[in-house]
């Protein structure tokens, strides 16, 4: 005489069989490499963070209250020299610093975006979830995902740092011709 299985054994003896023979013991050369990741990735958004974001935001306010007093001024009568920097300073401060804010604020997503998908690798990895070349597959996008921001960062941070030397150079002969 055959006894029926009760339904709940049933579901206990699959999800012990899936579980067990779905998880693979995590490589510990594998979990440093991610927590390597992890910190490099919290230390270039610790970077942007700090690095020019507040002068650059200090400058597009002041550059708010400016604008209306310098472009009346093209409607004046102005030597070449006031329309050279009066025209560079207006290009930069309309143009390229609110791009270089834009393009802060995105690389700041893609870096927090980069933060998660680590952690979650980690988490994964920890629980045995995935196999040993689904790890190295991700380790290496990740890698090279670091890189690339790495790369994007330094960019914007050369790029920040000309924006602030011209409006440096730019800023006592605005200053003159705004307040003569």
């Amino acid at each position: 005489m055959m006894h029926p299985i009760p339904a709940a054994a049933i579901g206990t003896l699959l999800a012990t069989c899936i579980t067990t023979g779905c998880t693979t013991d995590p490589d510990p050369a594998q979990l440093a490499l991610t927590m390597q990741l992890t910190r490099q990735t919290d230390s270039m958004i610790a970077e942007i963070d700090v690095t020019d974001t507040a002068a650059l935001r200090h400058m597009a306010a002041l550059f708010a209250v400016e604008r209306t007093a310098i472009e009346q001024r093209f409607k004046d009568t102005l030597s070449p020299h006031e329309a050279e920097v009066l025209g560079n300073y207006h290009r930069t401060m309309a143009e390229r610093l609110p791009e270089l804010l834009a393009q802060r604020s995105g690389l700041r997503a893609r870096m927090d975006s980069a933060a998660t998908r680590l952690h979650d690798l980690r988490h994964d990895m920890e629980l045995g979830l995935m196999n040993s070349r689904k790890r190295s597959e991700a380790l290496e996008a990740e890698k090279r995902w670091n890189v690339f921001l790495r790369q994007n960062l330094d960019s914007l941070n050369a790029r920040t740092q000309t924006l602030v030397r011209d409006r440096k150079a730019w800023r006592a002969a605005i200053d003159s011709l705004l307040r003569p």
